[in-house]
């Protein structure tokens, strides 16, 4: 065989894809979840996912806070973000022009992306809402969220109006200088993403 043909030859054979150790993880939590779903009617219940992990050696054991003092506290932040989201403000916005009033109900407060840090949190949405700035960060994670449930949802056809909707949202932010932040992950119009 010729140089130029060995030197095709390879050329022409794809490299193996080396697994990763992201993807060999991903495979183990995969196969050990798939494992509790056979052994509980097809149900992955998430009681039964932490009794499996407390045996030490077993592979979704180091994803858990096995100390109960470090365990409280951290549910106790939990529970302080679900205390948050159950709290809600009216807001009434009267137009003079048209003599009409619009009522709405809202969350009261809000954790932007930048403030979850160690010492962020969460700001009344009005603070929010009224701040350009904040209001486009706030824009661009709404925006990331819903492109994030296209991707879940991609195999429900029925939401298609949505994701045009989503298209359309997007397409009218990334025009507005206030969310200039907004972008997110950008599909063909109508995808799935």
């Amino acid at each position: 065989m010729s140089k130029k043909a060995k030197k095709t030859e390879k050329a022409e054979t794809a490299p193996e894809m080396k697994a990763t150790a992201a993807d060999l993880e991903r495979e183990q939590l995969s196969a050990a979840l798939h494992a509790i779903v056979e052994g509980n009617n097809g149900v992955l219940n998430p009681r039964r996912v932490v009794d499996v992990a407390r045996d030490p050696t077993h592979v979704l054991h180091r994803y858990f806070e096995w100390n109960d003092g470090d365990a409280a506290e951290a549910y106790r932040l939990l529970q302080v973000g679900a205390l948050v989201r159950h709290v809600r403000f009216t807001v009434v916005r009267a137009d003079p022009a048209t003599r009409q009033v619009a009522i709405t109900t809202t969350r009261g407060y809000q954790s932007r992306p930048s403030m979850r840090k160690e010492h962020g949190g969460y700001e009344p949405v009005t603070a929010i809402l009224s701040d350009p700035e904040k209001r486009g960060e706030l824009l661009a994670q709404v925006i990331a969220e819903l492109t994030a449930y296209r991707r879940r949802y991609a195999e429900l056809s029925e939401l298609q109006p949505v994701w045009f909707a989503l298209d359309e949202a997007r397409a009218d932010l990334s025009g507005d200088a206030s969310s200039s932040a907004v972008g997110g992950d950008e599909a063909p119009l109508g995808a799935a993403g």
